[in-house]
């Protein structure tokens, strides 16, 4: 399985972005779902069938982007550091740390990073670790959302994958999502869809709600498609398709300093790539 969800540290830089921001002003990308990138393959699965009778990678290509339409102040940043755990029933990875960025170099352009550092196990293999999909992007903001009106955005991005495809492709890929966000007042929805070059579709929601001056509450719904067809990915029972939810809560302990957390699972058919558990948790620091 290759798949690739987005931005954990970067669900509070929202609300951190400067020191005299708003609470809750809505700039920053939003809530995610943390930094889970490692390949399950036919080589790590006890169903896989003997001999290689199949033709296929047994690797299912999916990824998932969250993110808003709004832009941070000229100069302003963050910088944010996370720890994630992320289950299936043949597989656990452990990413710490997970370190994503951004910058707001024009008023209407927000450049990010995000790189983690992982740890992998499957039953009766050895730990495995390393950088994980390294991801580097540039929020284009084509509207601004206001109280009337919906906001915008563009995000292109490349994709630097932290193991090379079985299928011997190249590791640096692309990915073009687009975003939407609605903002009213206590509250705001937002959403992205795409495609990842390696071969996956996806659609992704948020909710966020402000119950405090210092404390946000948000749940997260996100579609993946694999596009490509593969045989032995068929045979070994592996879905084309996965729909994950999660639900977190974001606090501000100063305007420039917020912590986070977040859990989440799979909730569609269940195969060997189906998160039984999606943690992450972890610190925001905004700059200017």
């Amino acid at each position: 399985m290759r798949w690739s969800v987005v931005g954990s540290a970067a669900a509070v830089a929202a609300i951190i972005c400067h020191a005299q921001v708003v609470f809750a002003q809505g700039n920053g990308r939003g809530n995610a779902f943390g930094h889970y990138k490692s390949t399950v393959s036919a080589a790590s699965n006890p169903s896989a069938p003997a001999g290689g009778s199949i033709a296929g990678t047994g690797v299912r290509n999916f990824g998932s982007w969250l993110d808003d339409a709004s832009i941070m102040d000229v100069g302003s940043g963050f910088v944010g550091f996370g720890f994630g755990l992320f289950k299936t029933p043949v597989y656990r990875e452990v990413d710490l740390p997970t370190i994503d960025s951004g910058i707001a170099v024009h008023r209407r352009v927000q450049l990010g990073m995000s790189v983690p550092y992982y740890r992998a196990t499957v039953p009766g293999n050895a730990v495995v670790h390393g950088f994980g999909d390294v991801y580097l992007s540039a929020k284009i903001q084509l509207r601004e959302a206001t109280a009337t009106r919906a906001g915008f955005g563009l995000i292109p991005m490349i994709e630097v994958l932290g193991v090379q495809p079985l299928d011997g492709s190249s590791r640096v890929t692309w990915a073009l999502p687009a975003s939407i966000e609605l903002q009213r007042e206590g509250w705001r929805v937002y959403g992205t869809a795409g495609y990842f070059s390696r071969g996956a579709m996806f659609a992704s929601g948020a909710l966020e709600l402000e119950v405090s001056r210092r404390t946000w509450l948000n749940g997260a719904i996100s579609q993946s498609y694999s596009v490509h067809h593969d045989d032995l990915s068929a045979a070994l029972g592996l879905h084309k398709a996965r729909t994950d939810v999660s639900g977190g809560v974001t606090f501000a302990l100063r305007p420039d300093v917020g912590v986070y957390g977040s859990l989440g699972r799979t909730i569609s058919a269940r195969d060997d790539n189906s998160a039984t558990m999606m943690f992450n948790t972890g610190v925001t620091l905004g700059f200017r």
